[in-house]
């Protein structure tokens, strides 16, 4: 994965000094770049005659990082939210993207429709309830509780 790109300046000058017969480590240490950017440059220029950037393979993602981000986020804060709402919020940022766009997103980064909802904390009346059926049973056998079903 390329990090970043050489300007194409500095790449010129990489084909001159190749051209004037500089050997890659020393074009290297003369414009302080990897060897290994060197050789990539110069085996571009054999093969296509130009030190122009060329276009890359495959469609640009219609979401921005800093969108693809926001959107996991927002997932993973209310695991309860519908796929229209977060397409909603996107087109408000404005990127407009489709539903299964969204899915397959978060998909991605391990965010499924299947979150579970958190259980709600008991009340102080579902306390007592509790508190009242245990005393009440304090005395039971154990031959009492296996005829419970």
């Amino acid at each position: 994965m390329k990090n970043k790109e050489h300007t194409r300046q500095v790449q010129d000058t990489v084909v001159k000094k190749f051209k004037a017969g500089f050997g890659y480590k020393k074009i290297s240490q003369a414009l302080n770049i990897p060897r290994s950017t060197v050789q990539a440059i110069i085996l571009k220029w054999k093969e296509y005659q130009t030190t122009a950037n060329l276009p890359r393979p495959g469609r640009p993602s219609k979401l921005s990082a800093h969108t693809r981000r926001r959107l996991i986020r927002d997932a993973a804060k209310r695991p309860m939210i519908t796929l229209d709402e977060l397409q909603r919020s996107t087109a408000e940022v404005g990127d407009s993207v489709h539903r299964t766009t969204i899915s397959r997103i978060l998909h991605k980064s391990g965010h499924y429709g299947r979150m579970a909802r958190r259980k709600t904390f008991l009340k102080d009346i579902h306390k007592k309830c509790r508190l009242k059926f245990a005393t009440s049973h304090l005395g039971d056998t154990p031959n009492m509780w296996k005829k419970v079903r």
